[in-house]
């Protein structure tokens, strides 16, 4: 039976941070192992992991370095067939990794997804709050086309979890681990690149992630300071060059355009230069795609008034966001 490695990166995650692990434990596939990694937590986030130490539990403990670097010291330790990326704070089906490894009936050129949802508190996993994403996330055998549907080539730009996957470490081991930076949009980078070295995508329809919406917890990715934006600038760009090199799609420019598009608009008015050059980037496509919602009835009037930069200095100054 294959080993399965689940790898859960921690920085000041206390609060929710018992239930992640328990629910890795209870994962119904017997051959697993558990490798919690301490980013430098100062909330005793640490001390609460090792009171689960055990032969199926390691807890190793690292300076911070960001949540990159905490699940590349994770891949260090690991002796799985399969790696199992867990962020502290969220939760998967008990079946989650039986099923997809059976999906993925032993093969180690392919990998697996399932859907998601979010919730802030376990009373609510029954009641998702984000809606149903089955209609797009499905199995395929074209990984090239796969991304660029999920980067709005062909409608609205989706988002895959990071928790949603099971990958092979072989596949790891050919694309590359984590890039050492810090990035709100890390996974994005890496999944990109596992995706593209994959053979194919198989979706498992019947496990879920639990995504927990919440400011305390998964906060090895929350920053959202100008590097860590810079960074995510610097991940559409690199997200670009992986599909130049994979091959030629049809839809790839109005994919990447919409990655742009949407970064420009979402970071005006607070990171203006970043959304100039992001703007600039998006323009040189010359594809034409729609700008993105940005509010309630009275912002998006103002949008068609005044334009979206008019909106979101609004938006910014009313709401803070």
């Amino acid at each position: 039976m294959q080993l399965v490695s689940i790898i859960i990166p921690v920085y000041n995650s206390v609060a929710y941070l018992a239930a992640t692990i328990v629910s890795a434990m209870e994962q119904t596939y017997p051959n697993k192992e558990i490798i919690v990694v301490d980013d430098g937590s100062n909330d005793g986030s640490y001390e609460l992991a090792l009171q689960f130490a055990s032969d199926m539990v390691k807890v190793i403990r690292q300076d911070n370095a960001g949540a990159s670097v905490a699940r590349n010291t994770g891949l260090e330790h690991a002796k799985g067939d399969y790696i199992q990326f867990f962020d502290a704070g969220d939760l998967l089906d008990a079946r989650k990794i039986e099923e997809q490894v059976k999906a993925l009936q032993v093969s180690q050129t392919r990998i697996a997804v399932c859907n998601y949802i979010q919730f802030t508190s376990e009373a609510e996993l029954d009641q998702p709050i984000y809606p149903d994403q089955s209609f797009f996330i499905h199995s395929s055998e074209d990984p090239l086309d796969f991304l660029v549907n999920l980067w709005g080539g062909r409608d609205e730009a989706h988002f895959i979890q990071t928790n949603c996957w099971l990958v092979p470490k072989q596949l790891i081991e050919k694309a590359g681990n984590w890039r050492d930076y810090r990035c709100p949009d890390d996974d994005g980078e890496f999944f990109s690149r596992m995706v593209l070295a994959c053979d194919g995508i198989v979706f498992v329809p019947t496990v879920l992630n639990y995504y927990r919406m919440d400011t305390g917890s998964n906060q090895l990715s929350s920053n959202k300071s100008r590097k860590y934006l810079q960074n995510t600038l610097l991940t559409i760009d690199l997200k670009q060059r992986y599909l130049k090199q994979k091959g030629e799609h049809p839809l790839s420019a109005r994919a990447l355009a919409k990655q742009y598009l949407d970064f420009a608009v979402y970071q005006y008015p607070q990171q203006i230069i970043l959304s100039c050059i992001a703007w600039r980037r998006y323009r040189s496509f010359h594809q034409p795609t729609q700008i993105p919602l940005l509010g309630g009835k009275g912002i998006e009037f103002i949008k068609r008034l005044f334009g979206w930069r008019a909106a979101r200095v609004l938006r910014h100054y009313v709401r803070g966001i």
